[in-house]
């Protein structure tokens, strides 16, 4: 463990190279993530492109440090601009921001007599959240325009503005939140991040990583199975090593077995190294809850109950053993909670001293930022209770994802098939709610991502990290806060710019799934909602539950049992097939390495092996994002890694 460092200040050139790398990164994402769909930087917890960005500007950093030291950045500025390109990534990737701009658009290109949308929807829908212009509607899809020369701006800036509100006041809510609990989780229960742990390994100031040649043996292993299966993809002629290429479905082809679907065995040595940093429960965890989603889903086959709508509501499990963390950590923070309520009306300026801000105006911003949340959806036609209903579904979600990741830094981070939406409608049935509430429940679908893999990517965990990073590296908690604002008004505006501008000129090919997938999902989803209404979901809501019990049981056995091998927060992550079915096997890999090293060698080989693993993730990270870049060169698709 590193020791606390006195408080140091923070260069304005690193914010400023924050600044600059968000607004390339929003670029280079509008183009590989959003448009080509080639590359999958950000839907990693410990993100590729954040990574790739660190390990130049440190290596470049090095090299300044051996001719003019006073000229290089110090570690404190490394760790921010760190910090400011994963906050300023995380709505602007590949899950959110890219939704939301086909969502905008989507409804007045596709409204057919067919689908009769113009009669069922355009009524609904608030003028200023989507683009309804003919012309500035087609060329967004046909493209060969440009945004700003031909005017199609003058359509896009109420969007633009009023999205900007949403999205500004959810991020200072998420900073507020974070502020309020941060020094329950940094400072008294002192939790791992396991996440943080390779940047403040490669940005230590004396560089001693990177004289270690078990790091550059997992770097080169991991940059030549890339570099190698980049180039057989432009000369097939040249051999691959398979990390994807199989899969085990490919013996469970007759009923009950074809049941389990697709079970594929990748080897990624970035998931790889990522898995040996994991604490072991949780790797066994995930796995262990991976396989038994697949025998529900089998038992499903033979028992014949594989028709039941939702069945086996994996995201119901989910997001019922999130709740039952959440509670238990909220319970086992009460007493800082119950202080955080009394200095509120008593402020202490000794004992706030090193918090962002004082608590007081934290809840009171905390306050206007839900205020201004919710006025927006009441002006757009939802109601109060229905705003009240979404967003505390919500907001529980996001901060029980960020507690599993501070304590446990899972390699995704997802909840599968369930989306804030999806719950409300699933409690209250859609008659109660009514076509003002469905509407904006469908026009925010995009906050939670896609469907069968929500809240991959995420601002708060990222937020709560970059705090845990100032604790360990001397930060004030103050300069990250307001670091961490500029980084997130950037990174909105830069991401709502510079993606209709890009698209503009582009186009929206097949391959961009991910503007067809935001505007399908939120317009399919209101018109099934408004043509066939759905009572009370209780056979979902009874299995939330059941989840909710199952994982308070897990708990309760952990902290009797001390062998207890089963992790709560591996049942959140495990039974989300659309995640698990990247990671599981390469997880399991590093799990299986990482027991044998501690079994054999103990905790002084497993530190003496840490290097190895830690050359895993920079080598894939290097070379994961060297191919994307190239693809802006050569405008065409590369191998991507995962």
């Amino acid at each position: 463990m590193l020791r606390t460092q006195p408080p140091t200040k923070i260069s304005k050139r690193a914010v400023l190279i924050g600044v600059v790398l968000i607004i390339a990164n929003s670029y280079w994402i509008a183009y590989v993530e959003m448009l080509w769909h080639t590359a999958h930087l950000t839907i990693v917890t410990l993100s590729v492109n954040v990574m790739f960005a660190l390990l130049a500007i440190t290596g470049l950093n090095i090299v300044v440090r051996q001719i003019t030291p006073s000229a290089a950045l110090s570690r404190q500025d490394l760790l921010v601009i760190y910090g400011m390109l994963a906050v300023g990534s995380a709505f602007s990737g590949h899950d959110c921001m890219p939704r939301l701009m086909g969502l905008i658009p989507y409804v007045f290109r596709f409204a057919t007599p067919e689908n009769d949308w113009e009669a069922l929807l355009f009524r609904h829908l608030p003028p200023w959240l989507v683009v309804s212009d003919p012309r500035a509607v087609t060329d967004f899809f046909e493209g060969e325009v440009n945004f700003f020369r031909d005017g199609y701006f003058r359509y896009w800036i109420t969007p633009i503005l009023s999205w900007s509100v949403v999205i500004f006041s959810l991020m200072l809510t998420f900073l507020c939140l974070t502020s309020l609990i941060r020094r329950q989780w940094v400072t008294h229960e002192k939790l791992a991040y396991p996440v943080i742990q390779i940047p403040l390994e490669i940005t230590a100031d004396d560089g001693a990583i990177f004289r270690n040649r078990l790091l550059w043996m997992g770097f080169g292993i991991a940059a030549g199975i890339n570099l190698l299966n980049g180039l057989q993809y432009f000369f097939p002629a040249l051999p691959s090593i398979p990390v994807k290429q199989y899969d085990l479905n490919i013996y469970f082809t007759q009923k009950p077995w074809n049941a389990l679907g697709s079970m594929p065995l990748r080897l990624h040595p970035y998931m790889i190294g990522l898995g040996f940093i994991l604490p072991l429960d949780l790797s066994f965890s995930c796995a262990f809850f991976y396989l038994m989603g697949k025998m529900q889903l089998l038992y499903g086959s033979m028992m014949g109950i594989m028709h039941l709508p939702g069945y086996p509501f994996f995201g119901e499990q989910g997001t019922g053993a999130l709740f039952a963390l959440l509670l238990v950590t909220c319970w086992s923070g009460r007493k800082h909670f119950s202080q955080v309520i009394s200095r509120v009306f008593h402020p202490d300026r000794e004992d706030e001293a090193d918090e962002p801000l004082s608590y007081r105006t934290t809840v009171i911003t905390l306050c206007l930022c839900l205020l201004v949340f919710m006025g927006f959806c009441v002006k757009s036609g939802m109601s109060i209770w229905g705003c009240i209903i979404f967003i505390s579904i919500y907001l529980l979600i996001v901060v029980g994802l960020t507690r599993m990741r501070a304590e446990l830094g899972p390699p995704i981070q997802a909840v599968g098939y369930v989306t804030p939406q999806y719950l409300t409608i699933s409690m209250f049935g859609t008659r109660r709610l009514r076509a003002g509430n469905l509407t904006m429940l469908s026009l925010l679908n995009w906050l939670s991502g896609a469907s069968y893999a929500s809240f991959r990517t995420h601002p708060m965990p990222d937020q709560m990290e970059a705090f845990k990073l100032a604790e360990r590296t001397g930060i004030r908690n103050r300069t990250m806060l307001i670091v961490l604002v500029i980084a997130s008004i950037v990174g909105i505006e830069s991401s709502l710019i510079l993606y209709p501008y890009t698209i503009y000129k582009e186009g929206v090919a097949a391959g961009s799934e991910q503007i067809h997938s935001g505007g399908a999902e939120a317009y399919n989803f209101l018109s099934s909602w408004l043509i066939n209404p759905k009572p009370t979901d209780w056979l979902a809501m009874a299995v939330l539950g059941l989840g909710f019990v199952m994982n308070l049981g897990i708990m309760f056995l952990r902290a009797r049992f001390v062998w207890c091998p089963l992790h709560p927060a591996g049942y959140v992550v495990g039974v989300a097939p659309g995640t698990m079915n990247l990671v599981w096997f390469p997880l399991l890999f590093g799990m299986i390495a990482k027991w044998v090293i501690l079994k054999h060698g103990g905790i002084k080989a497993y530190r003496r092996g840490m290097p190895f693993f830690v050359g895993l993730v920079l080598g894939e990270a290097l070379m994961g994002s060297f191919w994307p870049i190239m693809s802006l060169v050569l405008r065409s698709a590369v191998y991507s890694w995962i």
